[in-house]
């Protein structure tokens, strides 16, 4: 069974380490858009990372121009990312965390930074209790967030159907699936990430000659 690989790091940390390369025409427009240095290099990091990772998993090197989105509804360059090399990508940036992540399968990933927001309409019933009963309200509450994201970017859930996706099993830890994606997370000091994937995902950082390093965790995203 093949495996999805998800990598989640700090942007100094990407930065430090992945040598820098154009981005593509759309995602420097981008770029440039951005009024802080802080959104600019979270943006940066997180292309690079999933290039990176893209490479790491085909054995080839790939570019991160190649990195694309299509908007499913306008056809503009925004949207859900395109396959590169036969594989699936996405990518996430919070406040100088990002992550990323290449599977043959479809799949999305997301990552926030710790912080006091708790949008509780975004969460179903029992999530608010769940999220209630933690010890950290906040950072329970970004685990539900995360995991919803990232099945929006997988293409299984809409942004205005969070309050009816239930994704928590504990403050800190997430159902086994959501239909037919497994969801898995990394629970790091700073940030949390979640992923949505057909594949069992295997979690990585980054070293510091670019490897990945596998997380100490088992292979997650497989039923209990």
């Amino acid at each position: 069974m093949e495996l999805s690989t998800v990598v989640v790091a700090p942007t100094r940390r990407v930065l430090a380490v992945l040598p820098r390369a154009p981005l593509g025409a759309a995602a420097e427009t981008r770029l440039r858009s951005l009024r802080s240095a802080a959104d600019r290099d979270d943006v940066t990091a997180a292309r690079l990372l999933a290039a990176h990772v893209l490479g790491a998993v085909t054995g080839a090197e790939v570019a991160p121009a190649e990195l694309r989105q299509r908007c499913e509804v306008c056809g503009g360059a925004h949207g859900l990312p395109l396959p590169v090399a036969g594989l699936h990508v996405s990518w996430s940036h919070a406040h100088c965390w990002v992550a990323a992540g290449a599977s043959g399968s479809r799949l999305g990933v997301d990552v926030e930074a710790d912080g006091e927001v708790n949008l509780t309409d975004a969460l179903t019933p029992t999530e608010r209790t769940l999220v209630g009963a933690g010890s950290d309200s906040a950072r329970a509450f970004r685990l539900a967030w995360t995991a919803k994201e990232a099945c929006v970017k997988a293409g299984v859930a809409r942004l205005d159907g969070f309050a009816g996706l239930d994704v928590l099993a504990a403050p800190d830890a997430l159902r086994p699936s959501h239909g037919d994606l497994l969801l898995s997370r990394r629970l790091l000091p700073g940030a949390v990430a979640s992923a949505a994937t057909a594949e069992p995902a295997r979690w990585a950082t980054l070293g510091d000659g670019g490897e990945l390093v596998r997380a100490p965790d088992r292979v997650v995203g497989t039923p209990a």
